[in-house]
């Protein structure tokens, strides 16, 4: 997701285009639309951790894809704001690695 006046998001799109992997651009500054961003983040974990940073996870709703004995992979999907709050708590215990899509978003159903 990008902001920006007339001319700059002209340009934007414009560029993204050029790109092989991008199947279509849409502008989503008119009309509701929602946003999404998936990160896997690997938790260092002992035994006194693991299950706290296991209800953290429940709580959010995200999902442990992987256990290993001293770190948790962890899958978790939401706006920004859900994304940010979740990876603040990890902090704490110890993130060894990070990935994420970046914001991917679609245009609001019509009821």
């Amino acid at each position: 997701m990008t902001r920006g006046d007339d001319a700059t998001l002209e340009q934007i799109v414009k560029q993204l285009n050029k790109l092989a992997d991008v199947m279509k651009v849409q502008d989503f500054r008119e009309g509701e639309y929602v946003d999404r961003e998936l990160v896997l983040v690997k938790v260092a974990v002992d035994s006194k951790t693991r299950a706290e940073v296991m209800q953290i996870t429940d709580i959010f709703r995200a999902k442990i894809v992987d256990v290993q004995p001293k770190a948790l992979t962890i899958e978790i999907t939401g706006n920004e704001s859900k994304i940010e709050k979740f990876l603040d708590l990890m902090k704490k215990f110890g993130v060894m690695d990070l990935t994420r899509t970046g914001k991917v978003a679609s245009r609001a159903s019509r009821s």
